[in-house]
């Protein structure tokens, strides 16, 4: 069975924001921010995700760095022993 690999800690880093500025920023629950940097998220809104990654894509507009995917936050590891 595969895994996800939870990237927004590492996303928020390179970007140099806090959790809670992105919260703010993209109008997303502070607890819901810390569920996906800690990787103990158990369902996650489609809306939530697209205002998360227009508010990190903002961000990054503003520092001239690159656009950031779904990948950035969430990945979907396959399990290689299937």
């Amino acid at each position: 069975m595969g895994s996800l690999q939870f990237n927004l800690k590492e996303t928020l880093d390179q970007l140099k924001i806090t959790r809670n500025k992105l919260a703010v920023e993209s109008k997303t629950r502070p607890a819901t921010i810390l569920d996906l940097v800690s990787g103990d998220t158990k369902r996650l809104e489609l809306s939530t995700i697209v205002a998360m990654l227009d508010t990190l894509n903002q961000f990054a507009k503003e520092k001239g760095y690159r656009e950031f995917t779904f990948h950035d936050i969430l990945e979907y590891i396959p399990d290689n022993n299937e």
